[in-house]
């Protein structure tokens, strides 16, 4: 079975497998003939609608990157949580000893919503950790964006006046003075 990370990683390359397929000379050419056949506008409408929806991928990994950071944060949480668990484990009766008996309830109740914390902590940790990784997911968003960028330059090429290019008047003629014949 893959994990999360695999199916990423593999969509990452897919993505990064089309943006160097755009990138191909017979892209380039493919875009030429759209501007010399005069449809470039349609096309370019075209790319800047998967351009905007490659720009909300890009904020969906962003926040799934966000998410794939809370086991890593909860993780920094343990040792203070250890020294709240310090704080609540007093014993009723060294604060009554120490008269303290206000503290008692309060002891109590702190131990208790310590117990609590730790244990939906140690929940989201145990739930998130492996879940998103932080890698694939970075790597999953340089490939959309470098598509993205791709595109956009499509996209300009396309507003941009077609280059004209000239051909012969008589393909079939050369170019070429025959010898002996006068220049």
């Amino acid at each position: 079975m893959s994990s999360t990370a695999d199916v990423v990683d593999g969509i990452s390359r897919l993505i990064h497998a089309l943006d160097e397929l755009f990138q191909t000379q017979t892209f380039e050419a493919l875009v030429e003939l759209v501007q010399q056949l005069g449809i470039g506008g349609p096309v370019s409408q075209a790319l800047r609608a998967i351009g905007t929806v490659l720009e909300h991928l890009v904020d969906w990994i962003t926040k799934l990157e966000k998410v794939a950071a809370i086991p890593t944060m909860l993780e920094a949480l343990a040792p203070t949580m250890e020294q709240v668990r310090g704080i609540t484990t007093t014993r009723e009766e060294d604060l009554r000893a120490a008269g303290m008996n206000a503290l008692v309830p309060l002891t109590s109740a702190a131990r208790a919503l310590f117990d609590v914390m730790n244990r939906v902590r140690q929940g989201a940790e145990a739930i998130l950790k492996g879940l998103l990784d932080p890698a694939a997911l970075a790597r999953l968003r340089q490939s959309v964006v470098a598509f993205a960028a791709t595109l956009k330059n499509y996209e300009d090429q396309l507003k941009a006046p077609p280059a004209k290019k000239r051909l012969p008047s008589n393909p079939g003629a050369s170019t070429q003075t025959p010898a002996g014949a006068p220049s």
